[in-house]
């Protein structure tokens, strides 16, 4: 099963400032609003929202294309998509919390809090988080994956997507090689709830969602999404047609993909996460410690739930239908969010990193977000 290529071209005026005046830092709006609208035209994706916070002037808020592709709703930046893997953010941030507060150690065993993980004395909880648990993915069942797209509405119990994945052979020894895969932040997930004894939902609402004001991101119950909602396209079919993947049970995701968020959500999101601003200095410290095993490299590697691209930090998501990127860079104060709705590749390139790239052509020259 494969996921293929479509191109939808779809002419709606994009939502942006008009004129030159400075999005911040100098950058010409129009200047913005050309790497903008000409992304998109190189992107399979209905519509598009972006979001740049700048020292020095106003944020850049633009849009394009269209929210529905049904009812031609243009996009307004204001919508809510499904933001997949940078739930995992979410959730190591969660854990550094709870290691903040002595309840748990980044050293501890997954074993300590998980008893019936097999070799779950050999795996720490910093593996987990740094992707080198050596554990295989549930998504690597094939027979799985076709399963759970034959039925989208289905719900999944984290340890059922755990046990998908024990059943496969080991990828490596503990600690021995980085592979990103969902197994490991779905376990972080199950030790959240065992050492708080709630549901890790209701950790992040009151740990992370409130204390930041992000109103706009939840939990999502079932496969319903907040209005105002971006309509999301897939090819990730048994047949590879497109199709609406809107409402899809993202709970084979739990802690590695569930969340649900918007662009302004995001934006502070991006910041608070590569700043650290809810965990103490020696936690954050933890999680931008880079590994070193291959592929990771000096200008693309994998801390504890976070990544860095070309200076930039922070993460990319995607779940069917949608694509989602979030980052922050250190040292200039500007915060990147661009959000797609749909998880369909173009020419070797996924919706998102099109949009990050051109804009980073423009605003950061010297730091330019790439894909490869």
């Amino acid at each position: 099963m494969s996921i293929l290529r479509v191109c939808v071209a779809l002419l709606i005026p994009m939502v942006a400032w008009p004129g030159g005046a400075p999005a911040g830092a100098g950058v010409p709006r129009d200047a913005l609003d050309a790497a903008v609208a000409s992304a998109y035209s190189r992107i399979s994706s209905p519509g598009v929202a972006v979001g740049v916070w700048m020292p020095g002037g106003e944020a850049y808020l633009a849009a394009r294309g269209v929210a529905d592709p049904v009812s031609g709703a243009a996009m307004t930046g204001d919508e809510h998509f499904r933001i997949g893997s940078i739930t995992k953010t979410f959730t190591v941030t969660a854990i550094l919390q709870l290691a903040d507060e002595g309840r748990l150690s980044l050293d501890d065993p997954v074993g300590r809090h998980l008893p019936w993980v097999p070799g779950g004395d050999r795996i720490t909880l910093r593996m987990l988080a740094n992707m080198t648990s050596g554990l295989p993915s549930y998504t690597a069942d094939e027979d799985w994956v076709r399963r759970m797209i034959s039925d989208p509405a289905r719900v999944y119990s984290p340890r059922e997507l755990v046990e998908v994945a024990l059943r496969l052979p080991l990828r490596a020894s503990p600690g021995e090689r980085w592979e990103y895969i969902n197994t490991n932040t779905v376990l972080l997930g199950l030790v959240i709830e065992a050492v708080t004894g709630g549901p890790v939902a209701e950790f992040f609402q009151e740990r992370i969602f409130k204390p930041l004001g992000l109103d706009q991101t939840s939990w999502p119950i079932q496969g319903a999404l907040p209005d105002p909602l971006a309509r999301g396209i897939t090819r990730q079919t048994l047949d590879d047609s497109v199709a609406d993947a809107t409402h899809r049970n993202p709970s084979w995701a739990f802690t590695a993909g569930q969340l649900v968020s918007n662009r302004r959500d995001l934006g502070i999101w991006a910041k608070a996460c590569a700043t650290g601003v809810l965990v103490s200095p020696r936690l954050q410290k933890e999680r931008l410690t880079w590994v070193t095993l291959p592929p990771n490299t000096a200008t693309r590697r994998y801390g504890l739930g976070i990544g860095e691209n070309h200076g930039w930090l922070g993460h990319t998501g995607e779940l069917p239908g949608y694509n989602v990127s979030a980052f922050y860079l250190p040292g200039r104060d500007i915060t990147l969010v661009v959000l797609a709705n749909s998880d369909i590749p173009k020419e070797g390139s996924h919706p998102t990193a099109t949009v990050l790239e051109a804009v980073t052509r423009v605003i950061t020259p010297d730091h330019i977000l790439a894909e490869r």
